[in-house]
């Protein structure tokens, strides 16, 4: 399963527990963190739970998402859609 494939099947997963107003968009601006970011800590740490989920059972592997570099990164400036994809690609590319 592919990275895009994942994030958007947790998209979706996580925006059925969600109001309207507060459901993720899926684009690659998105921002998960930062100052456009309407998400709160629940929603991003249940995306990313999902998203971790979705890499074990399709790969056997465990990825852990919610690193010091993804704070870094977030707290920094902003944290997008495009840039879990980015990260998400490098991190299933390792063996």
């Amino acid at each position: 399963m592919k990275s895009l494939e994942i994030i958007k099947k947790s998209i979706k997963e996580i925006n059925l527990q969600l109001k309207k107003k507060d459901k993720i968009v899926f684009d690659n601006d998105f921002q998960i963190l930062g100052p456009k970011s309407s998400l709160d800590s629940l929603i991003i740490v249940n995306l990313f739970v999902a998203i971790e989920e979705k890499i074990k059972s399709s790969t056997g592997r465990e990825i852990n998402l919610l690193n010091e570099s993804f704070f870094e990164k977030g707290f920094k400036s902003k944290f997008t859609l495009g840039d879990l994809k980015g990260d998400l690609d490098k991190k299933l590319s390792k063996k």
